[in-house]
């Protein structure tokens, strides 16, 4: 890394400030930058997200020095070049999506959201909650990188150079003019529809379903998802037939692929059907699914992105313990008392948010139950 606080000769020389990565800055300090510029905060944060990249160009030298010291002091990795020199080539841009595997994860992840973008917690939380969880778009592998850094364990972050992904598109309960529109644009981009609605086209390049979001966004009907963001869980249904009983095979491959110890495989394998693998990343999907297979294994894998679930109370140990999870969490309004167990709680929510509530009502002393909604 050159040094960023050179002395130059020519004073009256323009120079740039090329900002090569984050480094251990959080973007939120770019409002005393885009101060110092004269530039909107938004415009600089974008630059800042897309290191390596110009920061500002056309500056002289005293306002280039001052800039880049301040950039470094606060933690970025910047440097001043000459305007003759070679301008920094361009980064693929990624988007990030996050995944809450560990309940504790939950708040320490929406913490790191929160300081490494500048967003109040809340908005955090709403955006960690909202499937299929991203959190970055359009920025560079060395603002992913940073950002992984401040991440802990129980959390899982997929990265996608957006340009280059595949997308799937879902179409909600619209009126039937609108889908009508929509599944014709789709037979016009010669894209035949799987269905009329839900998962609707799959595996669609990027500029093409970005002219379909451009075009048909403001009816809130369609939705394009990123495939390298989905995530499935990973289902045996049967056991091939010739497999009378546990395969030293199947127990090897269980053990490593899904973590099952060897001497509960025969009962797992008794249990079907039965889910080897949850959450399970897309881009990972087909060799878990290959592997099981191989030795024997009948594999369905379920969408669990979109998955809306409720939950049932089966007993309660601690009946102000748990109230009070439910009125946290916003599910029972203060001052309401508790059904006569069992009972299933009103409403739907996603996968995440179910499974943080019933992390909470498990840590309150009751029994739970996940019960799936139709979607």
């Amino acid at each position: 890394m050159k040094d960023s606080r050179i002395t130059v000769r020519d004073e009256t020389a323009q120079y740039r400030i090329v900002v090569n990565s984050i480094g251990s800055a959080r973007p939120a300090a770019s409002a005393a930058i885009a101060k110092g510029l004269g530039l909107a905060a938004s415009t600089v944060v974008s630059r800042l997200y897309r290191a390596p990249a110009i920061l500002v160009e056309g500056v002289d030298h005293n306002v280039a020095r001052q800039v880049t010291n301040l950039l470094c002091d606060i933690g970025y990795q910047a440097e001043i070049q000459d305007l003759t020199q070679p301008v920094p080539p361009r980064s693929p841009l990624y988007d990030v999506a996050l995944y809450v595997e560990d309940a504790d994860a939950f708040l320490p992840t929406v913490k790191a959201i929160s300081k490494f973008i500048g967003m109040p917690e809340a908005d955090a939380s709403t955006m960690l909650m909202m499937p299929p969880g991203i959190v970055l778009g359009s920025v560079s592998k060395a603002t992913v990188e940073a950002f992984r850094q401040h991440l802990d364990e129980g959390v899982s972050m997929v990265s996608s150079i957006a340009d280059e992904a595949s997308y799937d598109i879902f179409l909600g309960d619209v009126a039937e003019i609108v889908s009508r529109r929509i599944l014709s644009d789709l037979r016009d981009a010669n894209i035949t529809p799987i269905s009329d609605s839900g998962l609707v086209a799959a595996a669609v390049d990027h500029q093409t379903a970005q002219a379909l979001w451009r075009r048909h966004q403001a009816s809130g009907a369609m939705r394009v998802v990123n495939r390298d963001f989905l995530r499935f869980d990973l289902v045996c249904t049967d056991i091939e037939s010739g497999f009378e009983t546990a395969s030293p095979q199947q127990i090897e491959c269980l053990e490593r692929v899904a973590g099952i110890p060897a001497d509960l495989v025969p009962e797992v394998l008794n249990s079907l059907p039965i889910t080897l693998l949850e959450a399970v990343p897309n881009g990972a999907v087909e060799q878990r699914m290959t592997e099981l297979a191989e030795v024997g294994l009948v594999m369905r894998a379920d969408l669990i992105s979109f998955q809306l679930l409720t939950l049932e109370i089966l007993s309660i140990s601690q009946p102000a313990a748990t109230l009070s999870a439910l009125t946290g969490y916003g599910v029972f309004k203060q001052g309401a008392g508790l059904p006569r167990v069992p009972f299933k709680l009103d409403g739907v929510m996603p996968e995440l948010q179910a499974r943080l509530l019933k992390a909470a009502l498990e840590m309150s002393g009751a029994e739970v139950d996940f019960v799936e909604e139709a979607q």
